[in-house]
């Protein structure tokens, strides 16, 4: 049975529909009427299940079929790494909201499918955000705050949200990305600023000292500022 969907799914093209993120994989249809028919079927299923040999129950390993799919096409249609990971949270989130409406999924299967999702989350995250702009907000840059860190940070921020507005990602999965984004760096962010306004360089005159300040006021982004900028990811 498992090795008949695996020749389905192998067969299924990569060439899908404008190389969108938001593009639903044939390969992963395919898995939902699957599911769908063994729930239609469960009896007739469970006698088959208990006339074979299965380590492992076939909804496991059908899914694992899926993972190791969307991976190969994301990485045979996509370039940059964000859109590999949004491509394979868009096809997996399709799974689990399905799961939601109709319970397709074994329980075991289900909790895989999330702890899956999680990872591709932490894995986008950490490709473009937390690393990457926490170089300019922590450790040594916090602990010797200068203008010119924030302004990298800046830089940094508006050049990761512009490559990504345009990104199509489902409604739940956009608001829990930005929710992630907001709650990490916003603050982050904050603090920085904070620290900065709080020290300015000793060795500035009071007349300099006022014309940072004068010029920090006007360049700086707040928080809220950053906050509305990831509102607006994955919209346009």
């Amino acid at each position: 049975m498992v090795n008949a969907f695996r020749g389905v799914i192998d067969g299924t093209s990569n060439d899908i529909r404008g190389s969108k993120e938001s593009t639903i994989h044939p390969a992963t249809f395919v898995l939902i009427q699957v599911l769908e028919f063994f729930c239609r079927n469960r009896d007739m299923v469970q006698s088959i299940l208990e006339s074979g040999d299965y380590n492992t129950g076939p909804c496991s390993d059908m899914f694992s079929c899926l993972a190791s799919k969307l991976k190969e096409c994301a990485e045979t249609v996509f370039q940059q790494k964000g859109q590999m990971y949004i491509f394979v949270l868009n096809n997996m989130y399709y799974v689990l909201q399905k799961n939601r409406h109709s319970g397709l999924l074994p329980p075991n299967v289900a909790a895989t499918l999330v702890s899956v999702i999680d990872q591709y989350v932490v894995s986008y995250l950490d490709e473009y955000w937390f690393p990457p702009m926490l170089l300019y907000l922590e450790g040594d840059s916090l602990k010797k705050p200068r203008r010119s860190s924030l302004d990298n940070f800046i830089g940094e921020f508006f050049r990761t949200c512009n490559g990504q507005m345009t990104w199509k990602v489902q409604t739940e999965l956009k608001n829990i990305l930005r929710e992630e984004i907001v709650n990490f760096i916003v603050p982050k962010y904050v603090n920085f600023s904070e620290v900065l306004q709080a020290n300015p360089r000793r060795c500035w005159s009071s007349w300099l000292k006022g014309m940072w300040r004068t010029r920090s006021e006007k360049l700086e982004c707040t928080g809220a500022d950053l906050a509305k900028v990831i509102g607006r990811l994955f919209e346009r």
